[in-house]
């Protein structure tokens, strides 16, 4: 791959082996939530989303090339709906299950449509960092 699939931003200050790190926050959605992306008619359960893309599980592999942009993609946040988005597939991985799992970056988007997709996703960040069910706590002064 020419190309790295991932966007990293260098830590300034940190040995280089540990400066990269992910540009998005990736937000697990869960099955509750009312969030889809459709391609070519076909609905794909999201598994995380971030304001750069998203990771999608489908049924079976859409015509596509790794690294190529389509059109016609639409995503879903319970009640917006984005449609005629741009997007590159990252990567396809098979699961054993027969499904696959795909990354998809969004490519050329509008400024509200980043608008829309960043308020959504802050909104969802928001909902999971909150619900701690690990028991986590702030740190607090000692």
């Amino acid at each position: 791959m020419e190309k790295d699939s991932i966007l990293f931003q260098p830590i300034s200050g940190e040995k280089e082996s540990l400066s990269a790190v992910r540009k998005a926050f990736r937000v697990p959605v869960a099955e509750s939530e009312d969030v889809q992306v459709f391609c070519k008619g076909k609905q794909c359960t999201v598994l995380n989303i971030s304001l750069g893309g998203v990771s999608i599980v489908c049924d079976e592999v859409f015509d596509v090339e790794c690294d190529d942009v389509y059109g016609g993609w639409e995503l879903r946040l319970g009640d917006m709906q984005l449609r005629d988005l741009s997007a590159r597939v990252i990567h396809v991985t098979s699961m054993a299950s027969g499904r696959f799992v795909c990354g998809i970056q969004w490519v050329d988007l509008e400024e509200t449509q980043k608008e829309a997709i960043d308020n959504a996703v802050a909104c969802m960040k928001a909902k999971v960092l909150g619900n701690n069910d690990r028991n986590i706590s702030p740190i607090q002064d000692v």
